[in-house]
């Protein structure tokens, strides 16, 4: 756990020095969904990076796994496959990407929460 909270920190000076940085926040963002550590200020932190690049697909990933996170299924799942069909355009195969993906196309399908790991 401590080193969760290192991290943290370090992503939240990170932010400091760059304020503007999409990366940055897209960096403390998955943190927070991710971990469950502040979901809310994980999504708001990445509406701000998607104002300044829309099509990445890493910050549409972050803020689709998010959504899941809040039990948004739909909401997830259209960010998702949008955040994959753009990877699968300009990147490579990811297989935690894949599994997010999955995870909220069952959630819709049964509006139940998939643990992923």
């Amino acid at each position: 756990m401590g080193k969760k909270d290192k991290a943290e920190e370090y992503y939240r000076k990170a932010l400091s020095l760059e304020p503007d940085e999409p990366g940055r926040m897209n960096d403390l963002a998955f943190l927070l969904i991710d971990g469950e550590r502040n979901i809310t200020e994980g999504i708001n932190l990445e509406d701000k990076a998607l104002e300044l690049k829309p099509d990445n697909y890493l910050f549409l990933h972050t803020k689709g796994w998010g959504l899941y996170k809040q039990g948004k299924y739909r909401e997830a799942l259209d960010m998702l496959q949008k955040s994959w069909d753009l990877r699968r355009e300009k990147a490579v195969y990811d297989h935690q990407a894949y599994l997010h993906l999955e995870a909220a196309k069952k959630a819709v399908a049964g509006q139940k929460n998939y643990p992923v790991q």
